[in-house]
């Protein structure tokens, strides 16, 4: 007994002195990777044709937490699907129509590089996987087009079961729904608190600081991921749902406030339509929720619904001139290198065609394309000298698995590292190219000629993308992004004012949209103050709108003049429209929302705003 106590007291400082030569990442990454080499077995076993695509499916899946990988591998098994299908369509109709083939590539590839990037998170990746998809399949055997649906059905097999074999290595690490709900609901709490802060110090007039915009922008992927991990937290999870947008309203009521800090009359969450829910019932809402959460309890059972919508668009802030120009170098990079390719004649261009595809919709959502393709480059180079050295030194000793297994097991947690972790800015090209560099089958082939000529193939593929990054066109720059910013905020306040009461967004949709405008914006104090201003004038456009669309299109049509008016309308030229509208309101409260819009606007410093600067028009 006495030896069984001192073993327990002693066990936290062995487990310590364990965890600093065994880290939880190194044990991480043994487990993927042996997850991996069981995909590459199975794979064998079951006579697919390129195993390697399993192995590394289980590597790309496998994300931080069992809700991410859940996601991405939806996304991952209905984008190979849709991308093998667009490619057997492509293949069918223009297998001997070299230039439409060429053409019809190009646009598939630029489109879902657009889609691709006005999308975050796992949408993004999907839509991505939907494009480089094509190519894999369309290109994987130029010589007999007729192979393209074998090759499609043994890629689908290949990547489900990837995707099957890290689904079962992720059950046994996977927590529990105690563990994941007391996570979300710290980050309830803790959002809560940073909203109840800065209620807290407009309350007692202090200058409050920027907005807690990141805390609350980040709980709808949260809660979605806790939703995708447990959906058993569906049930009673409409406080956990609402969490955010009850947030966000706060936070809006707050901005009315600041801005206007003497106004008399009704609240500032009545003004803005956020329902007559005072702020700080709001707040604690949320904190309920999270307390109800983390203690298991259940506000009825009534199951959340799936937002089907979701699937194809996000109520985030997204820059559709960003998208056009991915897009576009996109498209322009796939037809440089197929052009390339026919004039030459190369026997292995189509590997170079694939991965110029691959690498210009795959990071272009990224936030630095240009120096991640470098880098993505520079790390398939590292894969593709390791890759050939092993596949012609070791692997051609003998053809047991146990041999091909050793090899693989530190190379795929080489992989794992490199993927997983942001400071190893060569690990994703390291990771996708050198399992295919690898190319374990049963049996193994050795060409070492072939694979010189498919790896220089793929190689210059890449730095096709990599040039493309930095020349057709380059990337935008911060300021150019956030001038973006500026004018889609512009354009909401235009749309809240005078768009069909059909086209109006949401209130919820409006305001998410809106803070991540602002996130952008917030680098300069005077266009963050401007642009808040905006944020709330169409705010109260919107709930006018809501009330009464007749009378909200009339004060729309007058704050819009007197915005984009060359200048200012002084009160001695003109008598202001829009106190003569409020005085016609058919509700006291309509009346105090068309006065509020009225100071807002008179007191909005209109320089550097697109199509409201009145010294920027000529």
């Amino acid at each position: 007994m006495a030896g069984e106590v001192a073993l327990s007291e002693d066990a936290p400082g062995l487990l310590q002195r364990l965890a600093a030569w065994w880290p939880r990442e190194a044990a991480e990454a043994v487990r993927i990777a042996l997850t991996a080499i069981a995909a590459v077995w199975l794979a064998m076993w079951l006579e697919l044709a390129l195993p390697h695509w399993a192995g590394w499916t289980v590597i790309s899946v496998t994300l931080a937490t069992r809700a991410a990988s859940l996601r991405k591998s939806l996304w991952r098994a209905g984008s190979t699907l849709v991308g093998v299908t667009v490619a057997m369509v492509l293949v069918a109709n223009f297998a001997q129509a070299t230039l439409a083939f060429d053409l019809a590539l190009a646009l598939w590839m630029g489109l879902l590089t657009a889609a691709s990037s006005v999308e975050s998170g796992q949408r993004a990746y999907g839509f991505a996987s939907m494009g480089f998809t094509v190519p894999i399949i369309a290109l994987a055997d130029v010589q007999s087009p007729e192979t393209v649906f074998q090759i499609g059905v043994d890629r689908c097999s290949t990547i489900l079961l990837g995707i099957g074999c890290a689904y079962a290595s992720n059950v046994f690490v996977a927590p529990g729904v105690p563990a994941v709900s007391r996570a979300l609901a710290g980050r309830l709490e803790a959002a809560a608190e940073a909203c109840d802060a800065w209620m807290a110090a407009l309350r007692r007039g202090e200058r409050p600081g920027p907005m807690p915009i990141a805390a609350v922008m980040t709980l709808g992927e949260e809660v979605t991921d806790t939703f995708t991990e447990q959906p058993s937290l569906r049930s009673g999870g409409r406080g956990i749902r609402n969490a955010a947008p009850r947030l966000r309203r706060v936070l809006a009521a707050g901005l009315l406030r600041a801005l206007l800090p003497d106004r008399p009359g009704s609240r500032s969450t009545d003004l803005i339509g956020a329902g007559g829910a005072i702020a700080v019932r709001q707040i604690g809402r949320v904190r309920v929720s999270a307390r109800l959460l983390r203690a298991g309890g259940r506000v009825g059972r009534r199951r959340v619904p799936f937002r089907p919508h979701l699937l194809l668009w996000n109520d985030l802030d997204w820059d559709g001139w960003h998208a056009f120009d991915n897009g576009l170098r996109t498209a322009a990079a796939v037809l440089l290198v197929n052009g390339f390719w026919y004039v030459t004649g190369w026997s292995h261009g189509a590997g170079a065609a694939t991965w110029a595809s691959l690498v210009c919709v795959l990071l272009a959502a990224h936030a630095d394309p240009r120096a991640e393709s470098r880098a993505f480059l520079v790390g398939a180079l590292l894969a593709g000298v390791v890759g050939l050295t092993v596949r012609y030194t070791l692997l051609t000793t003998t053809g047991s698995f146990a041999l091909l297994a050793a090899v693989l097991l530190p190379v795929a947690m080489l992989a794992v590292v490199g993927r997983a972790d942001k400071r190893a800015i060569y690990g994703i090209g390291f990771g996708f190219f050198v399992f295919g560099v690898l190319d374990p089958k049963n049996p193994m082939t050795y060409d070492l000629a072939d694979s010189l000529n498919t790896v220089l193939a793929e190689l210059l593929g890449m730095a096709v993308a990599a040039i493309a990054f930095a020349a057709l066109p380059p990337p935008v720059s911060a300021a150019t992004l956030r001038l973006r910013a500026r004018r889609r905020l512009v354009r909401s306040v235009r749309g809240a004012a005078l768009d069909p009461a059909l086209l109006l967004p949401p209130l919820d949709r409006y305001l998410a949209r809106g803070f991540g405008r602002l996130a952008l914006i917030g680098a300069d104090d005077a266009a963050a103050r401007s642009g808040e201003r905006l944020l709330v004038i169409g705010l109260l456009l919107l709930a006018l709108r809501e009330t009464d669309d007749r009378e909200g299109r009339r004060v729309g049509g007058a704050v819009w003049a007197r915005l984009a008016a060359s200048r200012p309308a002084g009160p001695e030229t003109a008598p202001d429209p829009l106190r003569a509208l409020a005085d016609r309101a058919t509700l006291p409260l309509q009346a105090e929302r068309i006065g509020a819009l009225a100071a807002l606007v008179s007191d909005l410093d209109r320089a550097g705003w697109p199509n409201l600067d009145p010294g920027g028009r000529a």
